[in-house]
């Protein structure tokens, strides 16, 4: 039972102990909306395939590390923790038909917005946690919209349920906290290649990484604060595009502290090739809703419109990126 990020683990809690920086809205930056990007692991993957699909007018991209097809739970926890982690009947034709169901009343946006945006998922070669045939489902529903050379599929790097790194966390084969692992491989540096095009080699992160505000997270289950990773060019005010980098299930703050967001190395790439990157967080909870382990909501356990632009965890989220623009995005 050990291996299941979805399922209960037994986890020591990390308090954050860095400044809170102002309020959203407070401090806003020259945001390329050309530039707009998202991954996110495991739950988080799952959230971010929503968020994409949901604002696919923003959103010119999207990574998903060990995450199902958009609305896969279709609101029921028994298939999201069943069929949507383990694989077997995921009733793709249900998806597609959902999407486009939310399109027609105008609650994501138009699906062919999808069709030039480029998309890089990932499965470990080791991960027994999310059947394989979960990834490649995303896959499938994927193809549906957009061209073949658009897709990147990645499946042999000899890693369990995981985020990939260079050096940073525990041993590849090793399932553990903080669910960041060592294998060789940097994640980061092939997503963002895939959803940018070629960029500048990674440079130290010598910026900052906040702690911000995440306004209206308390309505959608979500924690006070987040993280925020400004390069120096951003700060001074260049240009700049945005990544969204969505943690799985406890990885958030409450477990892992400032982990994911100062040692998954997105913020060194982010320094040499001037993005932003926001590290939303999602709450634990031991009561209604049933969320004791802080995964993101792939089920519906905030509202049967979890999955678009109603959502409350999304609207939070795109919120937050127009407070960073200053303007709606």
């Amino acid at each position: 039972m050990h291996k299941y990020l979805f399922l209960p683990l037994l986890l020591t809690l990390y308090a954050c102990e860095k400044d809170v920086s102002p309020e959203m809205g407070d401090v806003s930056y020259n945001i390329d909306a050309n530039r707009v990007t998202i991954s996110g692991l495991s739950s988080g993957a799952y959230m971010a395939g929503q968020l994409h699909i949901a604002h696919s007018r923003l959103f010119s991209g999207a990574a998903m590390l060990a995450g199902g097809p958009y609305y896969c739970g279709g609101g029921a926890i028994t298939k999201g923790i069943g069929p949507c982690v383990t694989g077997g009947d995921l009733g793709e034709d249900r998806l597609l038909a959902y999407a486009r169901e939310m399109e027609s009343a105008g609650k994501i946006d138009t699906l062919s917005n999808l069709a030039d945006d480029s998309i890089w998922l990932f499965h470990g070669a080791l991960d027994d946690t999310v059947g394989e045939a979960v990834t490649s489902a995303a896959a499938a529903f994927y193809q549906q919209h957009l061209s073949v050379e658009s897709l990147t599929y990645v499946t042999d790097v000899e890693v369990v349920h995981g985020f990939p790194t260079i050096s940073t966390g525990v041993p590849c084969a090793t399932f553990g906290t903080p669910f960041l692992n060592a294998c060789d491989y940097d994640t980061v540096g092939e997503l963002l290649t895939a959803l940018y095009g070629p960029l500048n080699a990674r440079a130290e992160a010598s910026g900052e990484l906040q702690i911000i505000v995440q306004p209206g997270g308390d309505d959608a289950e979500m924690l006070e604060q987040a993280f925020l990773y400004v390069p120096a060019a951003c700060a001074a005010g260049e240009s700049c595009g945005v990544h969204v980098a969505v943690h799985g299930c406890v990885q958030s703050s409450e477990y892992v502290s400032d982990a994911f967001a100062a040692g998954a190395g997105f913020n060194e790439w982010a320094e040499a090739n001037n993005l932003l990157v926001l590290y939303p967080q999602v709450a634990s909870s031991k009561i209604a809703p049933m969320n004791p382990y802080g995964c993101w909501d792939w089920w519906g356990y905030t509202n049967e419109d979890y999955a678009t632009r109603e959502g409350p965890q999304i609207k939070v989220i795109k919120a937050m990126l127009d407070a960073l623009a200053g303007t709606t995005l």
